[in-house]
């Protein structure tokens, strides 16, 4: 399920994460963070057809991004995601090193009683998807495997999808969330997927331009996706052919 190779494989990346994912944490840098407070951001009721917005720090985007504590391949090893800063060469699954461009964190003041479950984050168990340690991940936070199902369904092996609809997929399970949970997002200038407590991809989006100039230079300027991102439903359809097929 956890993407191994590619027919275009980056030179650097591969080779860097070999070493590091035999390594250790390096050590976390003291940096004076700004922690916003959002308030209670649940919704108070469940929202029918609730569609998060490709924002990561804003109402509609709290269900994605990484939780503080997970770790990301870095030039200098594995980091805690909320230890690293804008310039840290980061370990891309596509393009080697990149640095990064900029780290935003935000705290989330939840009410368990409060969010809907759909919007709980997934504890994925060690090993399942090339994590090695236990690890929790928000709903909305795309990530990249690969499977023959997605080939033989949407003609691609390698494919972008929310964790949300892993649950149920091998032990993966929604948990309620912490009372005070720490959420990191990470920008590049491009779109990036980077190896998370492991070999588990991770898709950090590059974040939206205000403006319709903006907009226009980024779009004539910018990477295209590499990966196609499916829906919630799509991935659901995907999910299930991986249940029979395993």
């Amino acid at each position: 399920m956890v993407p191994s190779k590619r027919k275009t494989r980056p030179m650097e990346g591969p080779t860097m994460l070999h070493s590091l994912i035999g390594g250790s944490v390096g050590v976390g840098k003291c940096v004076p963070f700004s922690f916003a407070d959002r308030g209670n951001l649940w919704p108070s009721t469940p929202v029918d057809g609730f569609a998060p917005a490709q924002a990561q720090h804003d109402a509609a985007g709290i269900a994605q991004g990484l939780i503080a504590g997970t770790l990301v391949a870095t030039e200098t090893g594995w980091q805690p995601v909320e230890d690293l800063q804008p310039g840290d060469r980061i370990v891309t699954f596509d393009h080697g090193m990149r640095p990064l461009r900029a780290v935003r964190i935000s705290t989330l003041y939840t009410a368990a009683e409060a969010a809907p479950q759909r919007l709980w984050p997934l504890a994925i168990p060690a090993g399942v998807m090339g994590n090695r340690s236990d690890l929790r991940v928000l709903p909305d936070q795309p990530v990249l495997i690969e499977s023959d199902a997605a080939e033989a369904l949407y003609g691609d092996a390698f494919l972008m999808l929310p964790v949300g609809v892993l649950d149920g997929y091998r032990g993966i399970t929604r948990v309620p969330p912490a009372r005070e949970m720490t959420v990191v997002a990470l920008e590049f200038d491009n779109d990036e997927v980077v190896y998370v407590n492991g070999t588990l991809l991770a898709q950090c989006p590059a974040p939206e331009v205000a403006t319709t100039e903006g907009q226009i230079a980024r779009l004539r300027g910018a990477t295209p996706l590499r990966y196609q991102r499916l829906t919630e439903q799509q991935g659901r359809r995907l999910i299930e052919a991986m249940h029979l097929g395993a």
